[in-house]
């Protein structure tokens, strides 16, 4: 059985600065769509474009093409089943990234088991919450900055600065938000229980966990090998190493879970990556335009006839394509327990691929 192809494209990358303020959504789009058809259809959504290759940057800028895009919203449509589309709002990214590393580990040491059941991602919503209703804007954002301060240059004063930091920041937001914080203070107090602070990063890496994910999507719909088709001009080769550790052949047969509570089947079964230009592959040009409309489609600042634009576009088809990601969701208030432990949980699993020991995993099959 011949590999099934995957193409991939990004929008909105902006290295590990997540609060970036022009570019605040992060997205990558996926298709298995054969290259002539995903062609054909761009050329029938924008039929005056004349440029040597599909931009969504350049099909949004001229009004001629904007009013295009309810067009392409159709076609699209037309091939949900075969688009998967992931969106991180990176403000919200960089609080799931405090809770796994400074509250998960001490919770995982108590002996809860932090992400079973997509539990992570409820604590994280609910604390979003909080931040969006109990305390001032600038108190969310002093959190976010302080521990991106931290991640992105991680020294043994940073770790005290972000301690202290976190202290001062639950002293300052009172009840009931005072609690989380708190949390967070004890697990950046204790963070090298856990992490060497000269070892420690990733904390601020969209691409691969993002990657991993979406493949992981495709990976339960179809049975043969993948290979992967990306642009040239992608970052996100600079972790080839870890990249090919995670989706290898030799991962023994598993179903890994994730923070959203879905379980991925491994192994991912990628055979080969591949970077090309982008020029040459009309399917890479489809997943430019639909992660430029995925970054723009959930910005609040985009107003007035834009905002119209892409609302017709979601309405006209292009709201039945296969979306995910990391960003702000409802939460269940009656799910704010987490389960104990009765196993390895996703942390470990996920060590032991990395590290290459395949020990007490779940057989997929």
């Amino acid at each position: 059985m011949e590999p099934r192809q995957l193409y991939f494209d990004e929008s909105g990358f902006t290295g590990y600065n997540l609060l970036d303020e022009i570019q605040p959504i992060f997205a990558i789009a996926s298709t298995d769509l054969d290259p002539n058809i995903a062609s054909d259809l761009l050329k029938e959504s924008f039929p005056k474009y004349k440029g040597k290759e599909f931009k969504f940057s350049k099909l949004w800028k001229l009004q001629s093409h904007r009013g295009c895009f309810p067009q392409f919203g159709q076609n699209v449509g037309t091939f949900a089943n075969r688009i998967f589309v992931w969106r991180v709002d990176k403000k919200f990214a960089i609080l799931t990234k405090i809770v796994d590393f400074l509250v998960e580990p001490v919770a995982r040491e108590a002996g809860y088991d932090f992400y079973a059941n997509g539990f992570s991602l409820n604590y994280t919503n609910y604390i979003h919450f909080g931040l969006t209703q109990f305390v001032p804007e600038e108190l969310h954002w002093d959190l976010l900055k302080t521990y991106q301060d931290f991640s992105r240059n991680p020294t043994h004063n940073g770790l005290r600065n972000l301690r202290l930091g976190l202290e001062r920041l639950g002293a300052k937001a009172g009840e009931p938000m005072k609690e989380f914080l708190d949390f967070m203070a004890l697990g950046a107090r204790h963070f090298t229980r856990y992490f060497s602070v000269e070892r420690f990063k990733g904390s601020d890496e969209l691409q691969l966990t993002s990657m991993v994910a979406i493949v992981g999507h495709w990976r339960n719909l179809y049975d043969e090998d993948f290979e992967i088709i990306q642009d040239s001009s992608s970052n996100f080769f600079h972790r080839l190493d870890e990249w090919e550790k995670i989706t290898n052949s030799n991962v023994p047969s598993q179903y890994h879970p994730s923070a959203s509570g879905i379980s991925y089947r491994f192994p991912l079964r990628v055979v080969t990556t591949k970077l090309v230009d982008s020029k040459d592959y009309p399917a890479i040009q489809l997943c430019d335009v639909l992660a430029g409309l995925a970054t723009r489609a959930i910005r609040k600042n985009v107003t007035g006839a834009d905002r119209k634009i892409l609302n017709s576009t979601i309405e006209a088809g292009l709201g039945n394509i296969q979306m995910s990601g990391i960003a702000p969701e409802d939460f269940d208030p009656d799910c704010l327990v987490p389960q104990l432990r009765d196993g390895p949980d996703s942390v470990d699993l996920m060590a032991e691929i990395m590290s290459g020991r395949h020990n007490d995993v779940m057989d997929a099959e």
